[in-house]
């Protein structure tokens, strides 16, 4: 069974977010992916047509990211008066948890309120009843909000809506005195149950009952400022707390000022590079609320890819095992870097994968430290033409005279563009027994 709230986590191009297809399809469609897991084009499909029905939501935290942006915030509307508005607007996930519930709503089937009236419809509009005698009655969502909003607002108290001088205290209500007192044996326990008040016997829950699931991808999870996006529903997500479990908890928007919970059929499903320096933060904050699946390198999904010769995966393991020894596991190459060589496994193609992709992020790991990238590259152990970084050497008595000491050692590196294009280049990052064979370059193999 899926947990509520998972994690991929590894390295940059493990296909992390590639996994999170098989994700939604395992919660939301088992036998259509048990029966396509080798077809990557069909799962794709049915994938996409459960983010286009609203099932499946993606979205991407970064530093702007926001708690008004995922769970909801005011927005500022002009009518058609020109005057302009502010209206609350729910955030991706409360409107997925919405949609999740059935919109979400404060009453559910089965609710109980007073001396037998239970709720048999609730709509965002309103919510009908039984009486204890078998009569149906409805009752608009607008005049219960009102009464709540007054109670939240301390104009008036619960006590209150049980005695006919409740309009007294809010003589602007456009509300109907008679209407409302004529509900007062059970309006008051509605009401109650709106703000959140509720003692034992003026509100028995319904029985949970199987909705339909619905999944939230957050993408690259750790790049957010977690505390400031979650909010209050940090505590809210757990399995715990979600809407039904025996621990089940709600909170009042501060917005909207209405009470949410979470719904135990919304999925998250994030992703996180374990490359990102944001890890051990956001590890804190969610190791507890999520369950982690590490996605690692698979150089074994490159076997039997070869470049002329070279080997891809053993290219990529053992670039790998220098990088784990020199840094760490976590800062290791991804196989989705080299996937492409599957359908094109031309040297021009090795040549940018190294010399866009592989070199630039080697660069970000070690900060420019390229003494340690050549060891990466095994550049050390070849021949002058075959390593991808040189350092040039430099006069530094004409650049600067005798007068001036300076240190003799030369952190100088440039790019070797003619060894991207070396068949030995790359055949000696593997094996440097390779590096005192003559060259091939693109221009000699295509000759």
């Amino acid at each position: 069974m899926a947990s509520l709230n998972q994690i991929f986590f590894g390295p940059p191009g493990t296909g992390k977010t590639y996994a999170t297809v098989e994700a939604a399809l395992q919660i939301l469609d088992l036998s259509f992916l048990d029966a396509h897991r080798t077809d990557r084009a069909a799962l794709k499909r049915r994938f996409d047509e459960l983010v286009n029905v609203g099932d499946v939501r993606f979205v991407t935290f970064h530093q702007s990211f926001s708690y008004e942006d995922f769970v909801e915030g005011l927005r500022a509307e002009s009518g058609k008066d020109g005057q302009l508005r502010y209206e609350v607007v729910s955030g991706v996930f409360k409107s997925l948890c919405e949609s999740a519930d059935g919109g979400y709503l404060a009453f559910k089937v089965g609710d109980r309120f007073g001396t037998g009236y239970t709720v048999i419809d609730a709509s965002v509009d309103a919510v009908e009843l039984e009486k204890p005698q078998g009569k149906h009655l409805a009752i608009g969502m607008s005049m219960l909000n009102a009464l709540a909003t007054y109670v939240r607002d301390e104009k008036l108290t619960i006590e209150d809506l049980g005695n006919s001088a409740w309009d007294k205290k809010v003589p602007d209500s456009t509300l109907d005195p008679f209407l409302v007192n004529g509900y007062k044996n059970f309006l008051p326990s509605m009401v109650k149950h709106m703000v959140g008040q509720s003692e034992s016997g003026l509100f028995e829950p319904s029985p949970s009952q199987k909705k339909p699931a619905k999944v939230l991808i957050i993408d690259e999870i750790n790049r957010g400022n977690i505390s400031r996006i979650f909010g209050e529903l940090i505590t809210l997500i757990e399995p715990s707390k979600r809407a039904g479990a025996a621990e089940a908890l709600e909170v009042m928007l501060p917005y909207s000022k209405t009470r949410f919970s979470v719904p135990d059929n919304v999925y998250l499903v994030g992703t996180m590079n374990t490359a990102d320096r944001s890890l051990a933060a956001l590890d804190i904050a969610l190791r507890r609320r999520f369950t982690f699946i590490e996605v690692p390198p698979q150089p074994e999904l490159l076997a039997g890819v070869s470049v002329e010769g070279i080997d891809i995966a053993q290219l990529l393991h053992i670039m790998n095992e220098r990088i784990a020894v020199l840094l760490d596991r976590d800062h290791c190459l991804g196989h989705a870097y080299f996937m492409q060589l599957k359908e094109d496994n031309s040297l021009e193609r090795l040549e940018l994968i190294f010399r866009e992709q592989v070199l630039p992020l080697l660069q970000e790991y070690f900060f420019e430290d390229w003494q340690r990238i050549q060891w990466v590259l095994n550049d050390q152990r070849k021949s002058t033409e075959n390593r991808f970084l040189l350092q040039p050497s430099q006069d530094l008595v004409r650049l600067f005279g005798d007068q001036v000491a300076i240190s003799q050692q030369n952190e100088r590196w440039v790019l070797n563009r003619d060894a991207f294009m070396r068949v030995e280049a790359y055949l000696g990052v593997i094996d440097h027994d390779h590096v005192a064979k003559a060259p091939r370059t693109l221009s000699s193999l295509a000759g």
